[in-house]
């Protein structure tokens, strides 16, 4: 075997590898997007989770017009409070504002490579 086959080779280990990665950066983009942009369209949506422990977790739920801060753990589901929507809608609006601050530098990213404009 000679040193331009191995050099092929992991050059081509390189271009599989950037493209995983890029693959996974971009499905994680659109799944954050996607969750923020439908929670427009439903009566009830889990706006938020956080994992406490293994088997435990507390979620932000959205139910018609209001949030409530829920409680999860081993079978047992309990609501802890409501959460004042305005509080709620702005921190979503930020996220909203985030995603689209992220997707376009992203895609400026990808057409300056492309040598657009």
């Amino acid at each position: 075997m000679t040193s331009s086959f191995w050099l092929q080779y992991i050059l081509a280990l390189v271009v599989v590898g950037l493209m995983l990665g890029g693959l996974y950066a971009v499905v994680r983009g659109l799944a954050r997007g996607r969750v923020l942009m439908s929670s427009a369209h439903r009566l009830i949506t889990v706006v938020e989770t956080t994992m406490l422990s293994q088997h435990s977790s507390l979620h932000v739920v959205k139910a018609g017009t209001k949030y409530y801060l829920v409680g999860a753990s081993n079978g047992h589901v309990s609501t802890l409070g409501e959460l004042p929507p305005e509080e709620v809608e702005t921190w979503l609006a930020d996220q909203r504002s985030r995603f689209d601050a992220q997707k376009n530098t992203i895609a400026g990213a990808v057409n300056a490579l492309r040598g657009k404009r």
